[in-house]
């Protein structure tokens, strides 16, 4: 597997989490996000739920991959701060399929069943 470097390390107390940029030495086309936070976890000894992949990028002409993450100390806050987009795609692949699913149906059913008005009626 590659070796992580953790480039920065800082927490912030105003958010309550820690915010860690790590560079992934020749993991650029093998490693998930998922991978990720597995590898990222082990390092720093926390918990894999506590940790959210923001970013996981790559560069041209090189096999490093360039991650940022966040570690929260309560679950709660990563719902309250992340976006949804942002903590579906850290799921894996037939989890993240069904989340998805149920956010559109939830904002389909949201959308008719809520307001709609009608057009007045013709006059004659």
């Amino acid at each position: 597997m590659s070796t992580i470097e953790i480039s920065s390390d800082s927490e912030n107390e105003l958010l309550s989490r820690r915010e860690l940029t790590c560079v992934f030495r020749g993991a650029s086309g093998l490693l998930t996000r998922q991978g990720a936070a597995e590898a990222i976890s082990t390092k720093v000894s926390v918990a894999k739920e506590s940790v959210q992949i923001v970013s996981l990028m790559g560069g041209f002409g090189t096999r490093d991959l360039k991650a940022t993450a966040y570690i929260f100390s309560d679950p709660k806050d990563s719902k309250r701060q992340l976006s949804d987009y942002m903590r579906i795609r850290q799921l894996p692949k037939e989890e993240r399929k069904k989340a998805r699913e149920e956010k559109k149906a939830k904002a389909s059913s949201a959308s008719t069943g809520s307001g709609g008005k009608q057009p007045p009626a013709a006059k004659s």
